[in-house]
């Protein structure tokens, strides 16, 4: 079932050709994500994407990565890793 207000974990931001962007991962990763979700962690997002080629330490694929283009750059700044923030 599509949910929104899922709870993520960040693990990292970095800028590329000025965006900003959100790498986290899915706290429950049977959640199915609705889309289009407007916010993670009360920062917009213009869009956002699950990253299936990440590996874990088991060589096998994480399905629970996802990646988000902030609306924002200046809100990069209020995403920390390990922050636990919601997707609505």
């Amino acid at each position: 079932m599509a949910v929104k207000g899922a709870e993520f974990v960040v693990d990292g931001t970095f800028e590329s050709c000025g965006r900003g962007y959100v790498v986290a991962h899915l706290i429950d990763p049977v959640v199915e994500i609705a889309k289009p979700a407007t916010a993670l962690g009360g920062c917009p997002v213009e869009e956002w994407l699950d990253m299936p080629r990440v590996l874990g330490a088991d060589r096998c694929e994480r399905t629970d990565f996802f990646g988000f283009c902030l609306r924002d750059l200046a809100d990069r700044k209020r995403l920390r890793p390990g922050d636990r923030v919601i997707l609505t």
